[in-house]
């Protein structure tokens, strides 16, 4: 990763003690001087006016976090990662705890399903309708449906959220009653209500690479998204059976690797995932998490180098942030461990 000098900044690497279960010791970089006001500039992405998803509460005397310098006079500047792309937000505070190149536009591939999921969710449609499939292509080399399999709407929402398919993504726009051009209006229109004010939406699936957004962006709608019910708890399954009414049983299995990590043990826990890749935009994730003691935090992690690193690299952020951020007396203040 390309280190930018910020005034007269020495940089120096440090190396954090090995991170809970399989995640290694992440490299940490620091600074003896104030970190870049990247780092600390407060974000503050406006909330859903949507009636079934709930408003997470802002402290009113939460400014930002404060960094305080360790008594060696470092500072930490975050972890090292392939990803190009990396944010994390202060979910109450809405202040910035880390910035890596957060406001460059790439697409967002299957990440876009959040925004499917919003539109679809707000069309308040029968989770029992029966919907029979057609015009079904393969879901990353995986056959989760045939052409004329009879399934609900309840089951694709799921395919949709733990197995990222694209068709049931694509169905459920259509069951939604708009038309393509309208469900994308749709879903225009819900990103400038959320501020994601460098986001692009063409299409349902994220197959389509002018699905484009940002790190921060991404964050609001995540933010946004990982406080509807319908979509936690989707994302909490690591696998589920898609019983058809006509057709085959299949097992979908999640696309998220961090199901079953130190992430979703005490003290943390993890409110909601969501990956994406496509060629075009690398291994991408965001994740919401919470530890004892502190506010929930959210993680976006764009354009890593493998499925592989996009977890690693998304728990090891997510670590950095809990370990060098305290929540105390409703003030987030930053701390050196």
């Amino acid at each position: 990763m390309k280190i930018r000098t910020v005034g007269n900044i020495i940089i120096s690497i440090v190396f954090l003690t090995a991170l809970p279960g399989a995640l290694q010791a992440p490299t940490v970089l620091a600074s003896a001087s104030t970190v870049a006001s990247s780092l600390t500039a407060n974000r503050q992405p406006p909330t859903a006016n949507r009636p079934f998803l709930a408003s997470l509460p802002v402290a009113e005397n939460m400014t930002g976090p404060r960094k305080i310098v360790g008594a060696d006079g470092r500072e930490s500047l975050g972890v090292k990662t392939t990803a190009a792309h990396v944010y994390v937000v202060d979910q109450e505070s809405g202040a910035t705890l880390y910035n890596v190149a957060a406001d460059d536009q790439v697409p967002l591939a299957s990440i876009t399903k959040l925004m499917t999921a919003r539109i679809f969710r707000s069309r308040g449609i029968d989770w029992n309708k029966v919907v029979t499939m057609n015009n079904v292509v393969a879901d990353g080399g995986v056959a989760y449906f045939a052409n004329g399999d009879q399934v609900t709407v309840r089951d694709l929402w799921k395919a949709m959220i733990v197995g990222s398919s694209n068709t049931a993504a694509a169905t459920l726009a259509k069951v939604s009653g708009l038309s393509s051009a309208d469900f994308a209006a749709a879903m225009n229109a819900n990103a400038a209500g959320l501020g994601m004010k460098n986001s692009h939406f063409v299409e349902p699936t994220g197959l389509d690479e002018h699905n484009v957004s940002t790190a921060a962006d991404i964050s609001a709608l995540a933010r946004a998204e990982f406080q509807d019910p319908e979509v936690t708890a989707a994302a909490a399954l690591s696998s589920f059976d898609l019983v058809k009414i006509v057709g085959a049983t299949k097992r979908v299995a999640t696309t998220d690797k961090l199901l079953g990590s130190f992430l979703t043990k005490a003290p943390y826990k993890m409110l909601g995932a969501k990956t994406g890749y496509i060629t075009e935009s690398g291994y991408n994730i965001v994740i919401s998490v919470t530890r004892e003691n502190a506010a929930p935090i959210t993680v976006v992690v764009l354009g890593a180098a493998s499925n592989d690193l996009r977890f690693q690299e998304a728990k090891s952020v997510a670590y950095w942030a809990f370990e060098n951020y305290s929540w105390t007396k409703g003030r987030l203040t930053a701390a050196i461990r």
